[in-house]
């Protein structure tokens, strides 16, 4: 969020005797902490009724309004906020626990197989296949599966490992949310 925005809504806060809501704009925007302070930016945007980038375009009184009713839903917010941050907290440091079996294992393993057999399917095997020809010989190293379905095995594994929260956050925006 920009520091006009900000600066707007700490200022209508400290207004309207939220508090709690302008102690966390002030705090909790931007930077590593800025997750809270966007939740609580997004529950002023909803109550106005606008995109939190319209924020600024909003009469001042609707704008207090908004500041005034999410300041006393803001304990409940901080409340889900750390909760949500501790269940994300829990989840990481249980798929890295020694005592399941490689649990973590398998998404750096996933990778290194993906990579194994692009360099095995690119490049290992028409060098082969050029080095057999080469020798005169009529074998050569067939691969069971053609490049269409491999790039389709490749691409749903990829996106699914590395840009599932990109694509739903590109076909949240898709769909005007």
């Amino acid at each position: 969020m920009s520091a006009i925005l900000t600066g707007i809504l700490v200022e209508i806060a400290a207004k309207v005797g939220a508090p709690i809501v302008k102690g966390i704009l002030e705090k909790h925007v931007g930077g590593t902490a800025g997750e809270l302070g966007g939740v609580v930016i997004d529950a002023i945007a909803e109550k106005a009724g606008v995109p939190p980038a319209d924020l600024p375009a909003v009469p001042a009184e609707q704008l207090e309004a908004a500041v005034a009713a999410v300041e006393a839903e803001t304990p409940e917010l901080v409340t889900a906020w750390t909760e949500s941050q501790r269940e994300a907290n829990r989840l990481m440091l249980a798929e890295m626990q020694k005592e399941i079996p490689f649990g973590w294992l398998w998404r750096p393993a996933g990778m290194w197989l993906m990579l194994v057999c692009i360099g095995w399917y690119v490049i290992v095997r028409p060098l082969l296949n050029a080095l057999l020809w080469a020798l005169g010989t009529a074998t050569q190293i067939e691969i069971g599966l053609d490049v269409a379905t491999f790039l389709g095995i490749f691409t749903i594994y990829t996106g699914l490992y590395m840009g599932g929260n990109t694509a739903k956050s590109i076909f949240a925006k898709g769909a005007g949310k």
